[in-house]
């Protein structure tokens, strides 16, 4: 506040406190001068006076908080205090509280706002005495009293989803470009990141995913995130933005990059907090940043780290198995392999995946040059198995392409059980042996037909069979090193590796777990052997050698059949008539025997530097395959978790629970920001109990109380019609 400029005339005595303002202590009173000019006056024990004076002096602009703080003895972050609480509550800001009870200790302001809150938000007094921790009749005693109101509506107009398209279509910096000084900030490099920021939205399309937000959390994907990867480039778009956006891609079957051009980037863009959604070239240049860094499999590790040890019974049993992902590029040469739901072999690329005894992922390896289910087990999943789990003692659960009686032998002396079918060919037991069993598993009934014994798979080393007795006759056969579990449990984990199938299946179908992300490619271990190719071409001319072998030894035998005794009656005879077709199969025995000297001689596995050139060995880049994995990994756990939620509540989520879900995520929502809360109002599902199950399931997620990330706003979510 300007000031009228006086001589600097101070009264008789004065103290000075600047060269402006000085202070004189008479008669038990103490007056403030400026330029010799009465400012303030105050009984020299009167603290609210001194205090009041002081923040004035300050609002004034007479005086620094360090010459006060040296002239009255007063620690400066005091009279910060000070000043700031008469600015904000006057005089009485900084007068002190009476002495004795000082109102409700229990039942305080900030738990007083929360029930207003509750309350506002259509919640029963019992919900909400429950939610703050008192008693209900506290609450009916603070509403009659007239010292609790409901929590005031968001001031700031809702826009409707015309006036959102209106305003998107007519921006003058691109389709729903809105933030101009953050995008400026960010194109000379000084934005950071832009922070999430809401407005009042009504019916926002597909801000339903905004329900699996809690779940994304929980799972850490963005704690694991700036962990491993801290922070990218400065730019609008940062870290959290990016994993959120490919996050709710998977979650509403947007499989790539190139999808986001048929969504609109406005509606999108307010589910971030944002403007807008990154356009296709944004959102590559972002995952190519963080492929470029190639922390794919820490983030991984990380990620599976944090579920191990929330869910640590969970990995007492775990499945493994391979999933061939065909590659249909024409660029590059890769390995073959073969895949099964086609019955053919083709280029592609092995993921060996490992999941825990309830089919959540817990983590994924590429195998290179698509190498067998042992060999991945022994340089990948078992180290990695014993990083995450310590010395405990797991089950591995596989198929047969596992099978190895050594292999198990190994297993068991590195501290690991192994339950796998058997392979080969095998003796049938007696039906006498066969028992009928029931069992209930995972509150599940179960009902098989079983036997056991103990067998020898090596000398010196034996294992638990377990086989079961089908309708048509047929005995499975199990092997497992575990001896303490009941028979019927053994047979239903074995089973249930079917769950491992069924979510391929789903990945497949719904997340597209097959989609290559990108052709890029990088150069492959040269050293790395491989089955000799001159084998497989040798191979197939001795098949065709010995096909022609037999065909002509079909037409000899033909000939001996037809052979007319009358006129040959002599093997010599005939031998004779016959001599050219003979002489065809010596020779061809010949060349049969040949083949298969030259096929004995050749090694199995050569190196691939021996096969092509060393330009020419490539492999597909992993890192953001692997990045992008990861991410639906996290995805399916959330909307697990939330199939979960809606478990105890609804009687078919067995079968239907997934699909139910499935439509919560991609429902239209209301977005409506407070001072504290954001606030996800949910549009009517299809019918009344879905619109129970979403309320139930809102309901859990509430009382997490979670925060949007990066903002200070809880989450409350608000089911349509159900109070």
């Amino acid at each position: 506040m300007p000031t009228q400029l006086h001589l600097p005339v101070q009264p008789a005595g004065a103290r000075e406190i600047n060269a402006v303002v000085a202070m004189v202590e008479r008669d038990e009173q103490v007056a403030y001068f400026a330029s010799g000019v009465p400012l303030f006056v105050h009984r020299a024990d009167d603290p609210v006076g001194r205090r009041v004076a002081a923040a004035q002096m300050i609002a004034l602009g007479l005086a620094r908080q360090e010459e006060l703080s040296a002239a009255l003895h007063v620690n400066r972050t005091t009279l910060y205090r000070q000043q700031r609480k008469v600015q904000v509550h006057g005089v009485l800001g900084v007068v002190d509280g009476k002495r004795g009870p000082r109102g409700p200790h229990r039942f305080t302001a900030e738990k007083r706002h929360r029930v207003a809150e509750l309350l506002e938000a259509g919640r029963s007094i019992r919900h909400a005495a429950e939610q703050v921790g008192v008693a209900e009749g506290t609450i009916r005693h603070a509403l009659r009293r007239g010292e609790l109101r409901p929590a005031p509506m968001a001031s700031a107009p809702v826009l409707g989803p015309r006036i959102r398209s209106e305003q998107a279509a007519g921006a003058t910096g691109g389709v729903a470009v809105q933030r101009h000084t953050e995008r400026a900030l960010a194109r000379l490099g000084q934005l950071t990141e832009a922070a999430p920021q809401f407005v009042a939205a009504e019916a926002v399309r597909t801000g339903g995913v905004l329900l699996a937000l809690p779940a994304v959390l929980t799972l850490g994907l963005l704690d694991a995130g700036q962990q491993v990867y801290g922070a990218l480039r400065n730019g609008f778009y940062g870290l959290q933005a990016t994993l959120l956006c490919l996050t709710f891609m998977a979650l509403l079957r947007i499989r790539t990059p190139e999808q986001l051009q048929g969504q609109p980037p406005g509606e999108l863009g307010i589910l971030l907090g944002l403007d807008r959604a990154p356009e296709v070239k944004t959102l590559r240049r972002k995952l190519a940043e963080l492929a470029a860094r190639r922390q794919a499999t820490p983030f991984s590790q990380r990620l599976a780290e944090r579920w191990v040890r929330d869910q640590a019974d969970a990995v007492g049993l775990l499945y493994i198995d391979g999933h061939v992902r065909p590659y249909h590029g024409t660029t590059q040469t890769l390995p073959e392999g073969y895949v099964t739901r086609r019955r053919l072999c083709m280029p592609a690329t092995t993921d060996v995946w490992v999941q825990q005894q309830d089919a959540q992922p817990l983590f994924v390896v590429t195998a290179p040059a698509n190498d067998d289910l042992r060999a991945m087990l022994r340089t990948h999943i078992l180290p990695e198995i014993r990083r995450l789990v310590g010395e405990r003692r797991v089950t591995l659960c596989f198929d047969r392409e596992g099978w190895s009686p050594k292999f198990f032998r190994e297993c068991d002396g590195q501290g690991f059980d192994v339950l796998t079918y058997r392979r080969g060919p095998y003796a049938t037991w007696r039906r006498a042996a066969f028992r009928p069993i029931t069992a209930t598993v995972d509150g599940r009934e179960v009902r098989y037909t079983l036997a056991e014994r103990a067998v020898d798979v090596l000398p010196g080393f034996r294992m638990r069979e377990v086989r079961r007795l089908c309708d048509g006759g047929h005995q499975t056969a199990i092997l497992t090193t575990r001896t303490d579990l009941p028979i019927a449990v053994v047979a239903y984990r074995m089973f249930e590796r079917w769950t491992q199938e069924n979510f391929f299946r789903y990945m497949r179908q719904h997340f597209a777990l097959d989609a290559l992300l990108t052709y890029a490619v990088e150069p492959a271990d040269p050293e790395r052997t491989i089955p000799n190719p001159a084998r497989k071409a040798l191979r197939k001319q001795l098949a065709e050698a010995r096909a022609t072998l037999k065909a002509l030894e079909q037409e000899y035998g033909h000939a001996a059949q037809q052979n007319p005794e009358g006129r040959r009656p002599t093997m010599r005879g005939f031998k004779i008539a016959h001599g050219a077709l003979g002489q065809q199969i010596r020779a061809q025995e010949r060349a049969c025997r040949r083949l298969e000297i030259r096929f004995a001689t050749l090694p199995e596995r050569v190196p691939l530097k021996a096969v092509m050139d060393e330009e020419e060995i490539v492999k597909l880049a992993p890192e953001a395959k692997h990045l992008t994995d990861t991410i639906k990994m996290v995805a399916y756990r959330a909307e697990t978790a939330l199939v979960r939620c809606l478990a105890p509540h609804y009687a078919k989520t067995e079968d239907e629970g997934r699909a139910l879900i499935r439509e919560m995520l991609s429902s239209s929502v209301d977005i409506i920001p407070d001072a504290q809360r954001l606030r996800i109002r949910f549009h009517s599902l299809a019918n009344p109990r879905s619109n129970q199950a979403l309320a139930h399931v809102c309901a859990t997620l509430n009382a997490l109380e979670l925060q949007y990330p990066g903002t200070t706003l809880t989450l409350a979510y608000e089911a349509p019609g159900v109070a």
